[in-house]
């Protein structure tokens, strides 16, 4: 379909924004896009994909490309903090077996780079311009990028992540009739853990852990995770316990902060004959970072919508907050099409409507998704004695298909594009999964299993009841 006279606004290049922009493109919608800094940077380490994701980016045309650059995750093996291999787990080739995608672990310059290739007509990315101001009109909305141009809309999306500076001037202007409402958005996100993320040679004479592998270990208040996802690469990830904090209050580190950290836990072995000084050593890149968890209480304001880490943040060991953030693009963009269909020029009220039903439709996920990942975060750092138990005698008896099963129920539960085709393989299995069960509600945050086991499952269980009810 064509919508030439109605035009999006898109602040931020990520992974959100320039996908945003694909799906808005594929679809015949008008949008410009603006990047403070470059578009698709050699900055960031890794991004996991999981197949609810991978399923967008099919129906984009994006995962032919990415298939070529990546190695299947297929074998876990978790580790006590004695080196001790407490599960070897085959979870990850039922999933792929199953749902017909992988889980996958790239760089996320490689995955920006290739988003970004895929996109019809640049002219519409302007990148090192990214928004400062915006105001609204009677019949739209008008942004003021870097350069000091103004650039008009109908709508503006803030896809520019956790610092987003949209988020703060909607806040901004919420503050001149609601006061707590602003505050609310300010302070929405609390950080319990900070995290090494980092990328490494993964020399194929003497590698750190075999290709397509993934290991984990535990320790008390920390832990750490190593994938092998790209040939001659390793992903890699050191969790340490910290006071909880509020945002904005949440701390920034420096490279000497990092430093002393690596330091500090040098002897930490994600798995065998290797430690986390040992990858540090063979760095290509890596920051420490606080893991900031929460969701914003208020999405829009008149006609601007947040999207992404703009509205949701959740700690990243699941793999699963750039992929709730692929969800969001879809559950947004049915909305957007289908809306569009029936009024090409909608009035305020009719985008106002639409914002309000993207966050019913998408907010129960988010509220899963957070659930599910500080509980994987806390297990894999042995919050408690019951999740150290659970871990070393419970998670192992669970079957692997089981876990791959439940996890199955999460994915297909996730959205994908309503305008665009499925893949036929896709959309059989997806049927096929309806039909024998796998989608009830009550087994959603069971995909936690698929890292997590045995406990995090009945935990999983509690919070979705709650979470439903």
């Amino acid at each position: 379909m064509a919508q030439e006279s109605f035009k999006v606004l898109i602040a931020g290049g990520s992974l959100v924004g320039l996908t945003l922009a694909l799906v808005l493109e594929q679809a015949g919608i008008d949008y410009e896009l603006f990047e403070k800094g470059d578009l698709a940077p050699q900055l960031g380490a890794s991004i996991g994909l999981h197949p609810h994701s991978l399923r967008i980016l099919d129906q984009l045309g994006v995962w032919p490309d990415i298939e070529k650059t990546i190695i299947p995750l297929h074998y876990r093996y978790h580790f006590d903090e004695n080196g001790r291999c407490m599960e070897e787990s085959r979870v990850l080739q039922d999933i792929h077996q199953i749902l017909t995608y992988p889980i996958i672990f790239m760089e996320r310059c490689e995955a920006l780079r290739i988003v970004h290739s895929h996109i019809a007509n640049p002219s519409k990315l302007h990148a090192h311009n990214g928004v400062v101001a915006y105001d609204e009109t009677t019949d739209g909305v008008v942004v003021t990028t870097a350069d000091g141009n103004p650039h008009r809309g109908d709508i503006l999306i803030g896809a520019d992540g956790i610092h987003s500076r949209v988020r703060q001037l909607m806040a901004e202007k919420i503050h001149q009739t609601d006061r707590v409402a602003s505050e609310k958005i300010t302070k929405a996100f609390t950080s319990e853990y900070k995290c090494i993320f980092a990328v490494s040679r993964n020399d194929p004479a003497s590698p750190f852990l075999p290709d397509a592998t993934v290991h984990n270990v535990y320790h008390s208040q920390h832990s750490a995770v190593a994938a092998s996802g790209v040939s001659g690469l390793v992903f890699w990830f050191l969790f340490v316990k910290t006071p909880l904090t509020t945002t904005p209050s949440c701390p920034r580190f420096t490279d000497d902060d990092a430093n002393r950290l690596i330091e500090e836990y040098a002897t930490v072995a994600p798995g065998p004959g290797y430690t986390i000084k040992d990858l540090w050593e063979a760095r290509v890149k890596g920051s420490l970072v606080p893991l900031e968890e929460g969701i914003v209480p208020q999405w829009s304001h008149g006609r601007v919508q947040l999207l992404g880490d703009a509205i949701h943040k959740v700690t990243i060991n699941a793999g699963l907050g750039g992929n709730l953030a692929f969800e969001g693009i879809s559950h947004f963009s049915n909305s957007l099409t289908s809306l569009l269909q029936q009024s090409p020029s909608p009035s305020l009220e009719q985008l106002t409507s639409l914002f309000q039903n993207f966050e019913r439709t998408h907010r129960p996920r988010a509220t899963t998704v957070l659930g599910v990942s500080g509980q994987i975060t806390r297990y894999e750092a042995q919050d408690t004695g019951f999740l150290k138990f659970a871990a070393k005698h419970l998670s192992p008896w669970v079957p692997d298909i089981w876990k791959a099963k439940l996890y199955a129920s999460f994915s297909n539960g996730a959205p994908h594009l309503d305008f665009l085709p499925l893949k036929e393989q896709e959309a059989v299995q997806r049927s096929a999964m309806t039909s024998t069960g796998y989608l009830y509600p009550g087994l959603v945050l069971t995909g936690a299993a698929v890292v997590a086991g045995a406990a995090v499952v009945w935990r999983g269980f509690r919070l979705s009841d709650a979470t439903l009810s």
